[in-house]
C-alpha cells in the first residue's frame, strides 16, 4: 500500500486557500426568512389568483386577514471561486447543468449559509452595473482530498 506524506495535504490546502483568496469573488447569499408587518396602506394592484401569494415577491406585500405583510431579503457576503463556463468546471462525474449555470467553490464552514440561501448574487463589487442572480440547482457537496475543507455547488441564472 502506498503512503501519501501529510505534507502533500498541507500544500494542497495552502494552494486551494490561496485560489479562493486570489481568484475568488465576493458573492452575496440572499435569504428571505423575515416577514414584516406593513403599517401603511398597500395599493391595490392587478389581482392574481394564487394559493401562496406570499411567494409572488410583490414589493407591495400580501394580506392575511386584517394584517398586511411583506417578505424582506437579507444577505451575507462570502468569497467564492466562480466558474461560468462548463469547460472550466471542476470535473465531478456526469453532471448535466443547464446553459448559463455556474459552479462555485467555497469553504465547508459556509455550508449552512449556502443551504439557507434562496439566491446568490455574484460579483458584488460590480453593484453599480448589471447584477447576476442565481438559484441553487444542486445540493452542495464536499470537495478536495479529504472532503473536509471545501464545497462545490451549482447554480442557474434566474
Amino acid at each position: 500500500m502506498v503512503s501519501i506524506p501529510s505534507g502533500v495535504f498541507t500544500k494542497y490546502k495552502e494552494f486551494a486557500d490561496e485560489m479562493i483568496a486570489s481568484f475568488g469573488v465576493n458573492c452575496d447569499l440572499i435569504y428571505t426568512h423575515q416577514v414584516e408587518t406593513i403599517t401603511e396602506s398597500v395599493p391595490t394592484v392587478k389581482q392574481r389568483r394564487s394559493l401562496n401569494i406570499q411567494n409572488r415577491n410583490d414589493s407591495a406585500g400580501f394580506s392575511r386577514g386584517t394584517s398586511t405583510f411583506k417578505t424582506t431579503e437579507s444577505s451575507d457576503t462570502i468569497k467564492m471561486r466562480v466558474y461560468r463556463n462548463k469547460k472550466d468546471f471542476i470535473k465531478i462525474g456526469q453532471i448535466d447543468v443547464p446553459d448559463g449555470a455556474i459552479q462555485t467553490i467555497s469553504y465547508l464552514s459556509d455550508l449552512t449559509k449556502v443551504n439557507r440561501a434562496i439566491a446568490l448574487v455574484t460579483d458584488t463589487e460590480l453593484a453599480g452595473h448589471d447584477t447576476f442572480r442565481y438559484t441553487r440547482i444542486a445540493e452542495p457537496f464536499p470537495h478536495g482530498f479529504k472532503h473536509d475543507r471545501y464545497i462545490v455547488c451549482f447554480w442557474k441564472r434566474e
